[in-house]
């Protein structure tokens, strides 16, 4: 179902640009949930293909080598009305796909029958990724599709996810087929950047593949394979080609000791817990309002270095917004002090700290639109307002700093469980051209 009538709009304009480029070939920006090679004898067989919250596109692609009866089945178990507006579907001699616009999350399938050699591909593009997988070891770095490892040896590899949309997740590798062949042990690379993971390949001496899966934030399933099948090789002196010098490889030992507290199963994805935050009218000097102040308080799951920094921007944001309404820190304090923060206006320029667990920190954060800014040199403010002069952006600029609309802003603290698409507002109601007008009043120029 389309959420409205503006979206349904989007998505026509989106296909028709996009259909004679999308169809029949591959979308360098799609991540696949489905990828699995086999016979069809007649007898149909059904594939899982779980579809998460926040996916644009859902593409179906069945190559067969004789002949193919393909039926997709949406999370109801219907199958699919290929006559639906939001539905491209494109027939080649070996080829048949289906494109499916904004499609419900849930448990999809895809229902094969016929007879010969057949490849299923399913992949989406949204919202979640797992990405930009790299192995690391003695000799140098490789990328997936350059990794050549031999039957039984252990390599380590860090990955990327988003992790604003990802609570559980695991990892395995299947065979060509589909199949588990082992479960992967991993870990979280840094308990402050729910980012970054760290996976322990113990290679196979079969052909594989590297699968994601796990739960969303909506509590949704999904699963993300990686799409090179790589292929171990007979003998140590062949294994691994690597693409850079040993100058830049790692004899990282924080990344072999993350390793070696890395185990097998789903985990839940690990953020620090935000307990509490309160915002309220920053006022200059003379006591005109000119942006923000949110106070938060955090407690951090292990000690490490973190950098749990706020992101505002208003609640809503229309076509042709400029971003002169984001708001950027403009200083900060916490307390207790941290270890390795001599100067909490470092918390301006993303300073990490090492912060201990089982301590609740209170942050005092002062936030300005990103048009405004202080020099700390002659402690004087200036209007950044230069890159908003461009033709066709002025009057837009200016059409934002003085309008009468009143934001609540949504709020996300980096590494944090108050961080990405939840929505969480602040308190009070703002209005940025009250700010405007605090800033003429008390003469602030533009800057040189």
């Amino acid at each position: 179902m389309f959420k409205s009538i503006q979206n349904l709009f989007i998505i026509l304009l989106l296909m028709v640009s996009l259909a004679n480029h999308a169809l029949g070939q591959d979308d360098p920006n799609a991540q696949y949930i489905l990828l699995q090679s086999g016979m069809l004898n007649d007898q149909p067989i059904e594939l899982d293909v779980p579809v998460e919250s926040g996916v644009l596109k859902l593409q179906f692609s069945v190559r067969f080598s004789e002949r193919l009866e393909l039926t997709v089945l949406n999370p109801l178990g219907r199958p699919l009305v290929l006559s639906e507006p939001n539905i491209i579907v494109t027939e080649q001699r070996d080829r048949r796909t289906i494109l499916v616009w904004d499609p419900r999350p849930g448990p999809w399938k895809i229902r094969l029958s016929g007879k010969g050699s057949y490849t299923a591909e399913t992949t989406v593009q949204g919202d979640l990724y797992v990405c930009c997988m790299q192995f690391f070891d003695g000799k140098g770095i490789s990328s997936l599709d350059r990794f050549q490892p031999s039957p039984g040896s252990v390599h380590n590899a860090q990955l990327y996810a988003s992790a604003y949309s990802v609570d559980r997740l695991s990892f395995s590798l299947i065979d060509d087929h589909g199949r588990q062949i082992a479960p992967v042990r991993f870990r979280q690379s840094d308990y402050s950047n729910p980012y970054g993971f760290t996976i322990v390949i113990e290679s196979p001496d079969k052909p594989f593949r590297i699968m994601a899966a796990g739960v969303d934030q909506n509590n949704r399933g999904f699963r993300r394979i990686f799409k090179w099948l790589i292929v171990p090789k007979a003998s140590e002196t062949e294994a691994v080609v690597t693409e850079n010098t040993p100058r830049v490889t790692y004899s990282n030992p924080s990344l072999g000791e993350i390793a070696r507290h890395a185990v097998a199963g789903e985990q839940k994805v690990v953020r620090a817990e935000v307990t509490g935050w309160e915002d309220r009218q920053l006022l200059s000097d003379k006591g005109n309002q000119i942006g923000i102040q949110l106070a938060y308080s955090i407690r951090f799951p292990v000690d490490g270095s973190y950098s749990p920094l706020p992101h505002l921007y208003p609640e809503r944001i229309g076509q042709g917004y400029t971003g002169a309404l984001t708001m950027r820190i403009q200083k900060g304090t916490v307390s207790p002090d941290p270890e390795g923060l001599k100067d909490p206006n470092q918390l301006v320029f993303g300073a990490r700290a090492t912060y201990k667990s089982g301590i609740t920190y209170r942050f005092v954060i002062d936030l300005v639109p990103i048009y405004l800014s202080y020099n700390y040199q002659t402690k004087s403010w200036c209007l950044q307002d230069k890159p908003y002069h461009q033709p066709g952006i002025r009057e837009r600029f200016e059409r934002e700093v003085s309008s009468e609309n009143k934001y609540r802003y949504r709020i996300s603290i980096s590494g944090t469980d108050l961080e990405g698409r939840q929505p969480t507002l602040t308190e009070y109601v703002y209005k940025p051209s009250i700010w405007h007008r605090s800033y003429v009043s008390e003469q602030i120029p533009t800057c040189r």
